[in-house]
């Protein structure tokens, strides 16, 4: 299980949903702590195209980065378990934001 590869900590492997991805969703989400500089945006590209997740990450002026995810609940709830299980990034706070799905992307995109 390569593509998830960022899912495996210390106590073994997170759950990684199978199956039907339940009702699409949309979700804004703001990490705040040590997520710029050290491949947050990549990361959150490559774990939510490998969880077929579409959106987008951007880094923002205060040292945040705001990511937008459309798709499966489930699916995007295994999206932060990847993120938070990233060694290198350093998360203090998650604050999230329920958006209507838009259907507009076809993939995950790191925006400048």
């Amino acid at each position: 299980m390569d593509l998830f590869r960022w899912l495996r900590i210390s106590g073994g492997e997170r759950y990684v949903p199978e199956g039907p991805p339940g009702p699409v969703v949309r979700r804004r989400y703001r990490f705040s702590g040590v997520v710029q500089g050290v491949g947050f945006r990549y990361e959150a590209k490559f774990v939510a195209s490998g969880l077929e997740r579409t959106g987008w990450a951007r880094n923002e002026a205060d040292g945040s980065v705001t990511v937008e995810i459309e798709g499966g609940a489930d699916r995007i709830g295994a999206f932060l378990l990847a993120m938070e299980a990233v060694p290198r990034f350093e998360i203090t706070d998650i604050q999230a934001e329920e958006l209507p799905p838009t259907g507009r992307e076809k993939t995950f995109s790191a925006l400048y």
